[in-house]
């Protein structure tokens, strides 16, 4: 089955020397990273490669834990990882080249290069990179092709990977070649990313990363392998180390892969139809964390978690590899974490407060929102998450249980809930008797699934 990836696993809860860090006072910003991985120091476990670059220099670059519990082969720089979702801003690159170049529009009608969409003629190419296509996911190209969208186009941010897969194969119509063809000669080999590629097989040998789980007894499993093929490649399908990421970081910084307005134009909110703004741009995450402006990508995939995160105003950029999943939760946080706890050592005062402010609701009032709620969303969804959610009032406090547990959420307006334990935000719709009819689940503001009550 295909990983569920991110941000639902989120959400629950050019050359060949190695890098060379810049001199940095001792004690501070690599003391502080090392304090993350001090847990499993020593010990035979997974771990990740972290990069940091500030002001475009290398600060720090470094391997944490092993590459393979089975060889006890050290991680590296120049370990190779899957990347995951972090695929899919490969992906959007080599479409916005293709617009610079003028063999594509971003407003061209998706029927124009992949005919036989139900709804192609209003599916636009942005909306697939927006994830705001109404594309179905969890399932195959095939099928989507015959499933009605999920919204109007532009309506909602749907993350969806079958969107992805369905620009690779635009990708190889305007190119006239396969997309990983076009992804080596468009990207790869301009920019020396030697050990960049598909992942055609699971990896193997010196020098690849083999992938972990850990368990909830404390200890670490193998991962069973999630194959991705041909076009599913575009959207979680590749592999990396965390010295060519850096390269391909650096180069996309610098407008050697995209114009800097084109970055510009990928790397802020789309807009939606109502006029407020998704947490994703054309390729890219755009999540604020913690008042500072952030772009970049996370993925997760059967035994490999990965981020990596631009914040412009501190210019910092950080690079996260992990080989271990991101659940169940375990010694080391997740490569989304780590990076935070990067920016937090970084940017220290001038982070905002790490959640909104909670407003004062009256027993009363939130009595309004509880019952028992239907999640209406895909079967592999539904299978992790649970069909249902119940919301109980305990005092003056409102609780949200469901089959991974129960936590508190906490008002931010009269409709609006989030919670402390992760990126979820539930949005309820009143009815005209002042109960909560309806709601909205959303996941990063990536993903949203409509919440039916039932009673």
């Amino acid at each position: 089955m295909r990983s569920l990836g991110w941000p639902l696993a989120a959400a629950l809860v050019l050359g060949p020397p190695a890098l060379a860090a810049a001199e940095e006072p001792a004690g501070t910003l690599a003391g502080a990273i090392d304090a993350i991985f001090q847990p499993t120091a020593g010990k035979a476990m997974p771990g990740a490669s972290v990069v940091v670059l500030r002001d475009g220099k290398v600060v720090h670059a470094k391997a944490y834990g092993l590459a393979s519990l089975e060889t006890a082969e050290a991680n590296t720089t120049r370990t190779r990882f899957r990347l995951a979702s972090v695929s899919k801003s490969f992906t959007a690159l080599l479409v916005l080249q293709l617009v610079e170049q003028g063999r594509l529009g971003l407003d061209d009608p998706l029927e124009k290069y992949v005919p036989g969409f139900v709804g192609g003629e209003r599916i636009r190419i942005r909306h697939l990179l927006s994830h705001t296509a109404g594309m179905p996911d969890f399932v195959s190209v095939e099928q989507a092709m015959k499933t009605p969208p999920e919204c109007a186009p532009g309506e909602r941010l749907n993350y969806s990977n079958v969107g992805y897969s369905v620009l690779a194969r635009v990708v190889e119509k305007v190119a006239g070649r396969s997309y990983e063809s076009q992804l080596r000669a468009a990207l790869l080999d301009p920019l020396g990313l030697q050990d960049t590629g598909v992942d055609h097989e699971k990896p193997a040998g010196k020098g690849a990363a083999a992938g972990y789980l850990f368990t909830e007894q404390g200890g670490v499993v193998p991962a069973e392998y999630t194959a991705t093929s041909g076009t599913d490649a575009a959207a979680g399908g590749l592999h990396s180390t965390a010295e060519d990421m850096t390269r391909w970081l650096e180069a996309l910084l610098a407008g050697r892969i995209v114009k800097p307005e084109t970055l510009a134009q990928a790397t802020s909110p789309v807009t939606l139809t109502d006029g407020h703004r998704g947490g994703y741009g054309l390729g890219f995450m755009i999540i604020p964390y913690r008042g500072l402006r952030e772009f970049g990508h996370g993925g997760d995939i059967s035994g490999f978690n990965t981020y990596f995160a631009v914040y412009p105003d501190e210019h910092l950029t950080v690079i996260v590899l992990s080989n271990v999943g991101m659940r169940p939760p375990g010694p080391l946080p997740t490569a989304g974490d780590i990076a935070h706890k990067v920016v937090a050592a970084v940017a220290g005062g001038r982070l905002g407060p790490e959640w909104p402010p909670v407003v004062e609701l009256s027993p009363s009032q939130l009595q309004r929102c509880t019952g028992t709620y239907r999640l209406v969303a895909p079967p592999p969804v539904a299978a992790v998450m649970g069909e249902k959610l119940e919301l109980k009032l305990e005092g003056a406090h409102l609780f949200a249980s469901a089959k991974q547990g129960q936590a508190e959420i906490f008002p931010e307006s009269e409709t609006v809930f989030f919670s402390k334990q992760g990126p979820v935000r539930i949005t309820f719709l009143p009815a005209r008797d002042g109960t909560c009819s309806e709601g909205v689940l959303s996941l990063m503001g990536l993903r949203e699934f409509r919440l039916a009550r039932e009673r």
